[in-house]
């Protein structure tokens, strides 16, 4: 076996323990499946400095899990946790990745960088193994599109048996929206100067440069405000809750629930994302070492758009299938949901109705085309 030159993330030190405070409680203890409610266990797998990597299984067995890449783009990864939940009524064992809230995590923990965020999704899949199914959100996408691409280069045996996108800015130049826009309108220097601060005093993270909650309130109320005027899609999910747990776990708790993020993290995520546009233009680098999508072969693609989504705009996702020339057609699927903006995609009836069903029959089809289900297809058949 060829081992990648990108190592695992180290797990944390006893002097990084986490804070209660630095992440929120998914909280999921059933699932109903065909009218009868499955107990569900929770564990965490991994603990890395920035990040737990949670298993939430049902007692059944499952040789492949779903790892759900949580965005890094303001609140806690419990905003998908109707997309978990859905997700643990197809399949067995769903794990997530629970970033922390970089206000509590100590300064010895060091950096985190979109490099580290790379490096943390490609330490989550290799520690899975039996090549997980990956859905990546957001944000999420650029991390787990260069993991998928760094392991099917030199560990084919542990890259995953499908990856799905959904909403994530592969090329944001493709249909840019106003978020592109406002990323792309100043210079580096002017977002560290406006919206990067200190962690106060009292906090475990005392003192680390990071991308505030104050400043992304700010952002979303005015992105709220924008869509109470147009009458979008926050407006009707604010005013009318189609998630899972609306008493417990209401959309507006979900969504304005916020943490702060690492300045590096933010920094190098606007540059490598939104400026440079290194992963489409192929000069992104983690380790040193390249990232070519052209290495995923065997890895089934899917992407998922709304067509009413003015975040992520459609085509900025769907972009990643001509990144991808070496993944067979028939390991290629891409669906746009009607009438669907950004968090419909992973959070209420839409998610439910239109987005699960296909990413469900999409990991069927990808794990009868992987390569091993295909041997021992033909040996059934002898």
């Amino acid at each position: 076996m060829k081992r990648s030159p990108v190592k695992n993330v180290p797990w944390r030190t006893a002097d990084c323990a986490v804070d209660p405070r630095a992440h929120r409680a998914f909280s999921i203890t059933s699932v109903v499946r065909a009218e009868r409610e499955i107990p569900i266990s929770e564990h965490r797998l991994l603990g890395l400095p920035f990040a737990d990597l949670l298993t939430f299984s049902c007692p059944e067995p499952d040789r492949r899990a779903v790892l759900v890449i949580a965005p890094l783009a303001g609140a806690f990864p419990v905003l998908l946790r109707d997309l978990v939940l859905g997700l643990l009524r197809y399949r067995a064992t769903v794990a997530v990745a629970d970033w922390f809230d970089a206000r509590f995590v100590p300064q010895a923990a060091g950096r985190f960088g979109l490099e580290d965020n790379i490096r943390s999704v490609l330490t989550m899949i290799r520690t899975l193994g039996a090549n997980p199914h990956v859905v990546a959100v957001c944000q999420g996408v650029i991390p787990a599109l260069a993991a998928t691409a760094l392991l099917s280069a030199d560990e084919p045996e542990v890259a995953p048996c499908s990856l799905i996108l959904v909403a994530g800015p592969v090329d944001p130049l493709v249909n840019p929206t106003r978020a592109v826009r406002l990323a792309r309108s100043h210079p580096l220097s002017w977002f560290e100067k406006n919206v990067i601060e200190a962690v106060p005093g009292g906090y475990p993270g005392e003192g680390r440069l990071v991308y505030p909650k104050s400043v992304q309130l700010r952002t979303l109320m005015a992105y709220i405000g924008r869509h109470t005027a147009e009458s979008r899609e926050l407006f009707w999910k604010l005013m009318s809750d189609d998630g899972e747990d609306p008493i417990r776990f209401p959309f507006w708790s979900l969504a304005l629930s916020l943490m702060d993020l690492p300045a590096e993290f933010f920094l190098e995520h606007i540059r490598c994302v939104f400026d440079t546009r290194d992963l489409c233009r192929g000069t992104l680098q983690v380790a040193g070492r390249p990232v070519d999508l052209r290495a995923i072969k065997w890895t089934a693609l899917m992407t998922v758009e709304g067509e009413d989504d003015d975040i992520v705009g459609p085509g900025q996702t769907q972009v990643a299938h001509a990144l991808c020339p070496a993944v067979s057609a028939e390991n290629h699927a891409h669906v746009a949901v009607p009438r669907s903006g950004h968090f419909s995609l992973f959070h209420g009836t839409i998610c439910r109705s239109r987005v699960l069903p296909e990413m469900a029959q999409f990991m069927t089809r990808a794990e009868q085309s992987w390569p091993g289900a295909r041997g021992q297809q033909r040996q059934a058949a002898q």
